[in-house]
């Protein structure tokens, strides 16, 4: 058996670049592993199944199940029971779905001992989604193609983070048919700022280029927005609708988490993490 801990992500800025003749869109982006997570669990078995607490998705397409899946046409390994403890919220731009794949992937490697690496690994995760092969690295990273190149960044402090969600959600599709080209971020100056450890500088700089899109769709992105304003600049992760504010400190973003006001799907203090993915037990 195997437990792990899959961690969400933010966007700490992004930018869209274009659409490709593929029809993806072509992004530039500064992805941050972060300390709220999905627990995953995994025992071999002789079938596949998957299951969550929060049975919200179609268990037989999600992303979980699709990694799976994946894993096994390429090693040959045998059936496993996955089940799901959901706390990232879905439809939220906290990247709940690709974390999920990824702690499929990594734990279905180590159940079966079949030792493929990272990189291998991250290609599997390549083919489930754009995000999975970060969701698997985890830490601080520059994603730019459709999130599949990824750099990674040494931020120069630990950060800590506010993340708010209302109860709307936004549909990553819905947010890429609404989004209309807007002013390009400064991406090298917000990943400048992350090395220096340098907040100020960093909310500056940094946007979200699907944030009007995302507001058009899910207004109560706004709620959340007030209610971060008074502890510093709020900024939107992924497509939507999170809203999140960057701390110097733990003790600053529990106090401000202590301080929202609002009711919300999800209202916690968080820290950055340099994993995406953790073993936290095997047996």
């Amino acid at each position: 058996m195997i437990k792990l801990y899959a961690y969400a992500k933010l966007n700490l800025a992004l930018d869209v670049l274009g659409k490709r003749d593929d029809g993806y869109h072509e992004l530039d982006t500064v992805m941050q592993s972060i300390s709220l997570c999905d627990v995953v669990t995994i025992e071999k078995a002789e079938e596949l199944s998957v299951s969550m607490d929060k049975a919200l998705v179609d268990m037989e397409n999600n992303t979980a199940h699709t990694a799976a899946k994946m894993f096994m046409e390429k090693t040959g390994a045998g059936g496993a029971d996955i089940s799901i403890e959901k706390r990232i919220p879905s439809m939220a731009g906290l990247g709940g779905s690709s974390a999920d794949a990824a702690a499929v992937l990594v734990g279905l490697d180590a159940l079966y001992g079949t030792n493929l690496g990272m990189n291998a690994l991250s290609e599997i995760g390549r083919q489930v989604g754009a995000d999975v092969p970060f969701a698997i690295t985890g830490g601080t990273a520059r994603a730019r193609g459709i999130g599949e190149k990824l750099s990674r960044i040494s931020p120069g402090i630990p950060l800590h983070f506010v993340v708010v969600k209302p109860y709307q959600g936004v549909s990553t599709a819905q947010a890429y048919a609404e989004y209309s080209r807007a002013v390009p971020v400064r991406m090298e100056s917000v990943v400048y700022a992350l090395q220096k450890g340098d907040i100020d500088m960093f909310n500056k700089y940094s946007r979200n280029a699907l944030g009007m899109a995302a507001l058009s769709i899910a207004p109560q992105i706004m709620k959340a927005a007030s209610a971060l304003g008074g502890f510093g600049k709020a900024f939107m992760s992924g497509s939507g609708s999170s809203m999140f504010v960057v701390f110097e400190t733990a003790e600053q973003a529990q106090r401000a988490a202590q301080s929202v006001h609002g009711d919300f799907e999800l209202c916690g203090a968080y820290e950055s993490m340099d994993v995406g993915v953790k073993i936290i037990e095997e047996s």
